[in-house]
């Protein structure tokens, strides 16, 4: 696995995380945390005291006052800023203007860890940049495979569920870049 996948330049937060919070965005949130020499311990996908103290400290170094721990509307908004992608109500607002009209329908189907197949489907405007199409893919995939992961493995199962949370960034680019093949016109 590249150094891309496990740095955490690529994550779509499409909620607010904060102590208890588990899943896929909890992972790519950590990796890129300790990537940035916020988070010391592996990534886990668990939001606990010691993502909470991470977090708070890129608040600060990030002049987001007061810096709360939580990471909420205005820390995604500012994360995907500096990692130039669009934040997850730029890709809502995508799907909304698709709404009543022609547009371009990605289906992604990705294999979880017992081999059974989630899906997600994302819809842009005929015509929507080819960016523009990645990024809602891999929101709509790491949302998907994130939670084919909690599915298959429970809290109980840390190690198996840490080793299917690292698999998704792979999963949904490869899956992304396959889907964008297949785009398909819906009315």
């Amino acid at each position: 696995m590249g150094d891309d996948d496990l740095n955490g330049k690529f994550c779509y937060f499409h909620r607010d995380l904060s102590h208890g919070s588990y899943g896929s965005d909890v992972t790519c949130l950590q990796q890129y945390l300790k990537h940035q020499g916020f988070l010391c311990e592996e990534p886990s996908g668990f939001f606990g005291p010691t993502t909470v103290t991470a977090v708070t400290r890129w608040q600060v170094a990030n002049h987001l006052y007061p810096p709360t721990g939580l990471y909420e509307f205005t820390s995604r908004g500012l994360y995907a800023k500096k990692n130039n992608l669009p934040s997850a109500e730029e890709l809502l607002a995508l799907e909304v203007q698709a709404q009543g009209g022609i547009r371009t329908c990605i289906d992604v189907v990705c294999m979880d860890a017992d081999g059974g197949e989630f899906c997600q489907i994302a819809c842009l405007k005929r015509g929507s940049s080819v960016t523009d199409k990645m990024h809602l893919c891999q929101q709509a995939c790491q949302v998907a495979a994130g939670e084919a992961c909690d599915r298959v493995f429970p809290p109980t199962q840390p190690r198996k569920y840490k080793k299917c949370l690292s698999l998704v960034a792979r999963s949904c680019k490869q899956a992304c870049q396959k889907a964008l093949e297949k785009g398909t016109d819906v009315t």
